[in-house]
């Protein structure tokens, strides 16, 4: 499992236990934290990737040899 989820994991935890010893009400308000964080948590995840730079890089010389080869 990546760090981060289990960060995330251990991190809701710690906050719905801290609120369950303060009282319900607190318990209702780290359920609704914790839900939009969790939704915050994957959007931002779900972004999509930067373009590489890297597949950009050819000559054109390269690119007519890959195209001559495939034919």
């Amino acid at each position: 499992m990546r760090s981060s989820v289990l960060l995330l994991l251990v991190s809701l935890a710690g906050v719905l236990g801290g609120a369950a010893l303060i009282g319900v009400w607190a318990l209702g308000l780290a359920i609704i934290f914790d839900s939009l964080a969790v939704g915050v948590y994957a959007l931002l995840r779900d972004t999509p990737a930067a373009p590489s730079v890297r597949a950009v890089q050819s000559s054109v010389a390269s690119v007519l040899e890959r195209a001559r080869a495939a034919s």
